[in-house]
C-alpha cells in the first residue's frame, strides 16, 4: 500500500480483504477530508484488487464517488 496524506493506493487479494482495507482507507480520508471542508473522496479500480483513494476538489466535499480506471 503506497499512502501520502490525499492518497492511498490498495491492493488486495480477496474480496473481502478489499472491502476491508478500503473501507479502513475510505474512514481515514473522511477524518482528513473535514480538516479542509472541500474534498471529496475518489475511488479508483486500477486493476484487479487494486484501487486508489484519494481526496479530490472534484468530488464534491461529503461525497464518496467510486471510478473505473
Amino acid at each position: 500500500m503506497v499512502v501520502t496524506p490525499a492518497r492511498q493506493e490498495v491492493t488486495a487479494g480477496s474480496n473481502d480483504e478489499a472491502d476491508r482495507l478500503l473501507n479502513a482507507v475510505v474512514e481515514e480520508m473522511q477524518e482528513l477530508a473535514t480538516q479542509d471542508g472541500v474534498c471529496g473522496i475518489l475511488v479508483t479500480k486500477t486493476g484487479p484488487g487494486q484501487f486508489t483513494v484519494e481526496l479530490t476538489e472534484d468530488v464534491p466535499f461529503g461525497v464518496t464517488e467510486e471510478a473505473a480506471g
